[in-house]
């Protein structure tokens, strides 16, 4: 199911750059047009095509995210925006080029209004893909980054919007026109959808706390119950939600965690979260009966294919929360399968859910190695980092037979995916999650 979904979005997307490219090889030209124009014409209609692209990408489209994963949908998001600054760069080059007299649009003083509409959304283009690039040097707070994001995003769009408008005779052409009109038609739909639709959705199923728990020092569990309706029963394990503290479902305050428990009929949800000095330390200063706004389930990081295979899960710190969610359904239903779970941390204090895991252990085929990277006097398991030494130790002969999980920090992740790599697993059997993937 997932595969045809993934083939049916690369489909879309292909059309969506193939589209403009017919329109403008297609279209009637003006009197003295020459190859620069042409390329200008091309450069820009793609260039607008892949803009709503990357609209529509991180508008949570559950058929988006469920059939490719937020990990790529979001890699495919902060690529096509490079691409489209690429395509915007290109045809600015190329307008220039098309006629001497078209130096004059690049001054914003004396420029006419379409340009310096063209202007403000190319600066605004560049601000973005710049900040997206330098978000891990420059360390922003995850809700300001992403403010400054969304407004960033809507200047572009706006700008570019106003582009075309002004621009005129593009606009007064019925093909170009029409294919302006589906643009703006997806804009709009998917807009209203994630800044209208799903926050009234949230307003309307609101979720209370009722239990908020310490599991380390720094890592608190948030138990949240369906209040006047049925909850999120139909997610799958592994799968996460954006969540929401607050008065409102509305605004820009909001993170997504990961549940943590199987699906329940009661509708009932819990997120274990770290506090991580953000958004995150709003979860240990939760009370029972506080408000909380949850939109979700999203993503595709669930085990749910194949029913023949075992799987090896690899998590460090937090990122075992979606491998619990995993690991609690195939208990509830005793799965008979062989599973082994890779837990990491920095300490053994900072490992996870020890006690439950280990009765785990008594009532389904599951194998757990704990490895700590920094080993206190005492620890008698696995020390350092999870590499291809360490796996080759603990994992069966069978290990080609097994699927793998993978949550963490993306160097984790990306160390675990290239030893398995060496170990001969299939890389269509490794599936993994980073945590900065949203």
């Amino acid at each position: 199911m997932r595969s045809m979904i993934r083939q049916v979005w690369a489909v879309a997307y292909f059309a969506v750059v193939l589209i403009p490219l017919g329109l403008a090889l297609g279209s009637d030209r003006p009197a003295g047009a020459n190859a620069a124009y042409e390329v200008s014409l091309a450069s820009g209609l793609v260039a607008l095509s892949l803009l709503t692209v990357t609209w529509v990408l991180p508008k949570r489209l559950r058929l988006l995210s469920s059939g490719l994963g937020i990990d790529v949908v979001m890699k495919v998001h902060r690529l096509v925006g490079v691409t489209t600054l690429g395509f915007v760069l290109t045809h600015v080059a190329a307008v220039v080029m098309a006629h001497p007299g078209n130096l004059h649009l690049l001054d914003v003083r004396v420029a006419p209004g379409r340009a310096k509409a063209a202007f403000v959304a190319t600066v605004a283009l560049l601000l973005l893909v710049l900040l997206a690039v330098l978000r891990r040097w420059l360390g922003p707070r995850y809700e300001a980054w992403r403010g400054v994001h969304v407004l960033l995003a809507t200047t572009v769009m706006a700008g570019a919007a106003l582009h075309v408008l002004l621009l005129g005779h593009l606009v007064d052409t019925p093909v170009f026109s029409k294919w302006f009109a589906f643009l703006a038609a997806v804009v709009v739909f998917v807009t209203l959808r994630r800044w209208v639709w799903r926050p009234m959705r949230a307003l309307i199923h609101p979720y209370l706390v009722s239990e908020v728990r310490r599991e380390s020092p720094t890592v608190s569990t948030v138990v949240l119950e369906a209040w006047g309706h049925r909850g999120l029963s139909r997610f799958q394990p592994g799968q996460f939600a954006y969540v929401r503290f607050g008065a409102t479902p509305f605004g820009f305050e909001e993170h997504p965690f990961t549940i943590a428990n199987p699906p329940r009929r009661r509708g009932e949800l819990e997120f274990t979260v770290k506090d991580r000095g953000d958004y995150s330390s709003s979860v240990g200063e939760l009370t029972v009966g506080d408000r909380v706004w949850v939109d979700g389930p999203h993503g595709a990081f669930t085990p749910v294919e194949h029913t023949d295979r075992g799987l090896v899960m690899v998590a460090a710190g937090v990122g075992i929360t979606p491998m619990m969610s995993v690991l609690r359904q195939l208990a509830s239903v005793g799965d008979e399968r062989e599973h082994w779970l890779f837990v990491a941390a920095p300490t053994e204090q900072e490992l996870l859910f020890r006690e439950e895991l280990a009765a785990m252990t008594r009532r389904i085929r599951l194998r757990v190695v704990e490895v700590v990277t920094r080993p206190q006097e005492g620890w008698r398991g696995p020390s350092g980092r999870i590499d291809v030494d360490l796996l080759d130790r603990y994992l069966p002969e069978n290990h080609h037979d097994f699927d793998y999980y993978l949550c963490g920090p993306p160097r984790m992740v990306r160390d675990v995916t290239d030893a398995l790599a060496e170990l001969g697993v299939d890389s269509r059997q490794v599936h993994n999650e980073a945590f900065d993937a949203v």
